[in-house]
């Protein structure tokens, strides 16, 4: 696309462009995501990112892609119509302020083979989960392993930070964000004027669009319980439990002074592949003190209402010191069977320990302008309920 060209209005080209490259043309009902493409659009003319050269294409290319997955989900739905009388039943879910260890569990949890996961690669191309051993051969694999690669290609410290594999399990958010009301836009680019719309949603269409998109893929693996992770669900619990009432949810809790400056580090990674230099580090780290003070202060009023049986909360630390204990943990609180052949599985995943091959994470919290005492202050409640302090 051109530098000069605008985003805002550009929605029937987007559409047109999406389907030329899928083949398809129906994408779903457009009261389900229209209004948040309409707003993000705008914002990245009207307050957005200050683009780097590329940064606009990027943008661009990342809205295009959501719109892609819209396609490919509607048609896969329509030649397997039956998965939509079958919600998932009792999913295994992981939440928490991220880099307070969700992926680390998540990662460990889906050695077990009892559960199945969200693939990178079906949550960027929606459909029944193939065999295993023919992934390589399709074309939509390769094409999400391509685009990975090129992404930590221009960002390549992020891997040390958040590394992601097309064949391993990976976030719900990538699903989320196909309904253009989803954290993911605001934490990839800066859109406040979106994000102001987006924090007065209620993402239960795009839940329940999640719902759909889950019974799809795992349409082959019906009697697999499935595991899934996103930081998000603790903005969206309510929704969570409208469309899964028997969810199990494993909360995950770490000091918010050592977990914010992670986070604010990991997306202005993300950031500097559209924005460059001009990523403003301060601005990402008072979006993320906000959001997810919010966040957090969200899920404690939701699970004050929801019930108690369902909740399991694991401390990082805990999690670090002692990774087959929590498993143990988990497992014995939600009743779910552990074998000895898991057990097995897991001390070798943890012995590998693959989340550290790719080198340390480094970053300070005054990169980002957070100081500790104003983020204990935002997340008073939080640390105390949880033995923070």
């Amino acid at each position: 696309m051109s530098s000069s060209k605008r985003f805002s209005g550009a929605e029937d080209e987007l559409h047109a462009i999406a389907s030329a490259a899928a083949g398809l043309s129906d994408f779903g009902s457009s009261a389900e995501y229209m209004p948040g493409l309409t707003q993000l659009l705008n914002a990245f003319d009207e307050d957005g990112p200050r683009f780097a050269p590329g940064g606009r294409e990027f943008a661009w290319n990342a809205v295009v892609g959501a719109l892609v997955s819209r396609l490919t989900l509607v048609e896969g739905l329509r030649k397997h119509a039956e998965v939509l009388s079958q919600t998932p039943r009792r999913p295994l879910v992981i939440t928490g302020i991220p880099r307070t260890g969700t992926t680390a569990l998540h990662k460990l949890l889906s050695v077990d083979p009892q559960f199945q996961g969200l693939e990178k690669w079906l949550t960027v191309f929606p459909q029944p989960r193939p065999p295993r051993d023919t992934w390589t051969d399709h074309v939509q694999f390769q094409a999400t392993a391509a685009g990975l690669e090129a992404f930590f290609s221009s960002a390549p410290e992020m891997r040390a930070a958040h590394n992601i594999v097309a064949d391993e399990v990976d976030e719900c958010l990538e699903i989320l964000r196909q309904g253009f009301c989803s954290n993911l836009w605001g934490s990839s680019f800066r859109v406040p004027q979106y994000d102001r719309w987006w924090r007065e949603q209620s993402e239960l269409p795009a839940y329940r669009y999640f719902a759909k998109t889950i019974s799809l893929i795992g349409a082959r693996d019906r009697e697999k319980t499935w595991l899934l992770k996103n930081p998000g669900h603790l903005m969206q619990l309510p929704a969570l439990f409208e469309v899964f009432p028997d969810a199990c949810v494993v909360q995950t809790h770490r000091d918010p002074v050592e977990a914010l400056p992670s986070l604010a580090s990991v997306l202005s990674m993300a950031r500097g592949i559209s924005e460059g230099e001009q990523v403003d580090r301060h601005e990402i780290g008072r979006r993320e003190l906000d959001n997810w003070a919010r966040a957090s202060e969200a899920a404690m009023a939701a699970r004050a209402s929801l019930p108690k049986k369902q909740f399991l909360d694991i401390n990082q630390a805990d999690l670090h010191a002692d990774p087959l204990g929590t498993m143990r943990r988990i497992y014995g609180h939600f009743g779910f069977q552990l074998t000895e052949e898991t057990m097995e599985a897991m001390r070798r995943r943890v012995k590998q320990s693959p989340e550290r091959a790719h080198g340390v994470h480094k970053y300070t919290e005054a990169e980002f302008g957070l100081a500790p005492a104003a983020i204990r202050e935002r997340f008073s409640r939080y640390m105390t309920t949880y033995g923070l302090q």
